[in-house]
């Protein structure tokens, strides 16, 4: 039960802090082929692309309007075995659904269809290269990085030319027509890994520690800046081209308009420092996977003494609403100490506003960014007319 309260209360405003997901293919590809294999055609040829579409869900990504798999999986809700008590599956059922109502599954499901549309593009286009045998040298390393050697090439591109369709500079691999099981699977699945790297979906990159019950619940929340570490600093340190270059100005840029619009929904006054838009953007980009998480909880633990807060003055915006407890052992653990401490006020008659807050973070949906604001004025009026103090 303790990973499924956490999730419905505190995650929704992750679809606002996807918004650098739309870096992603531009790290992997570059700015050229991302608009050359799809903003282009998107724009010229969308019922191509709705096929293109099609063609990632049925290679087996992008389904996350039915599976929800990438919201489960920032959750750590995926996991969790047994038949449990009705009240443990009710919430199991709240949790597992949240991506829809937090706008996260259509989100996900729309940025893996685009970025697979790229992604199937370039795999065909590199695979007929290689098979015609003048590939360029980042072509080889991005086939070879999938598992497709020059023989794998050869079957994807004869496949290709026999079923394929070209359509206005989509191209459309029709890979459930091909006669060829191996090439068949052997694109698809290259597919599935490109498109789960650039929009990053956590997986079995996390450390062992993380999959014990007690690491569950002490590293809830953390499983995508993990991923995030493998998937997009590393590879990006490996790659090291103007794609990376072109995908990192992006992602801070993405990474700023993130906490702009999760300050704006959350009423929230924007800080005027220069040098906190650039750690809020860093921070937010997932570029710098858990190195920010452990600056995050140094800040909340220490109060601002430890972190880049020492430079900016102020802590960043990431674990605003956590104490120190949800910081450091999980939100679980952290749940447990604000029931406590709202208890504790409630019985010795001395509640504030604060405690009336924190009351309010322990409902389901209350952060929901498009409800945020109703919450607070609900919160705000009931505080007035209770007459609490503020401290």
């Amino acid at each position: 039960m303790n990973m499924y309260c956490p999730a419905a209360r505190m995650l929704g405003g992750m679809t606002i802090s996807a918004f650098p997901d739309m870096a992603g293919v531009i790290l992997k590809y570059g700015l050229t082929s991302t608009f050359r294999d799809g903003f282009i055609p998107l724009i010229r040829n969308f019922k191509a692309v709705r096929l293109a579409g099609e063609e990632v869900k049925a290679a087996g990504t992008a389904l996350d309007m039915v599976l929800d798999s990438r919201a489960m999986a920032f959750a750590d809700v995926t996991d969790d075995f047994g038949r449990h008590s009705s009240f443990e599956r009710g919430l199991a059922s709240v949790s597992t659904r949240f991506g829809m109502v937090s706008l996260m599954a259509p989100w996900t499901a729309a940025m893996k269809q685009f970025s697979g549309l790229v992604v199937m593009t370039n795999i065909l286009r590199s695979s007929e290269r290689l098979a015609k045998g003048f590939p360029s040298p980042i072509e080889v390393r991005r086939l070879a990085s999938a598992s497709i050697d020059v023989v794998l090439a050869h079957r994807i591109t004869a496949q290709f030319e026999k079923y394929g369709q070209k359509q206005g500079g989509v191209l459309l691999a029709r890979a459930g027509d091909w006669d060829d099981a191996i090439a068949r699977e052997a694109f698809r699945a290259a597919v599935v890994r490109e498109v789960d790297r650039i929009i990053v979906t956590p997986g079995q990159d996390k450390p062992l520690w993380m999959s014990t019950e007690l690491g569950k619940t002490i590293g809830q929340f953390k499983s995508f800046s993990v991923s995030s570490s493998q998937r997009i600093m590393l590879a990006g340190l490996q790659q090291r081209d103007a794609a990376t270059l072109n995908g990192i100005m992006v992602s801070l840029g993405l990474g700023a308009f993130s906490y702009w619009a999760k300050e704006r929904f959350a009423d929230r006054e924007l800080s005027d420092e220069p040098a906190q838009w650039v750690i809020e953007a860093i921070d937010k980009s997932g570029l710098t996977g858990w190195l920010m998480e452990v600056n995050a909880i140094s800040e909340k633990v220490s109060r601002g003494t430890v972190g880049l807060s020492a430079i900016t003055g102020k802590q960043i915006s990431r674990y605003a609403s956590r104490n120190a407890t949800a910081s450091l052992l999980g939100p679980s653990l952290g749940t447990v100490q604000d029931m406590i401490n709202v208890a504790g006020s409630v019985a010795t008659g001395s509640a504030t506003k604060r405690d009336l807050h924190t009351a309010r973070t322990l409902l389901p949906a209350q952060n929901l960014f498009y409800l945020r604001r109703l919450f607070d004025r609900v919160e705000a009026a009931t505080g007035d007319s209770l007459a609490l103090p503020e401290r």
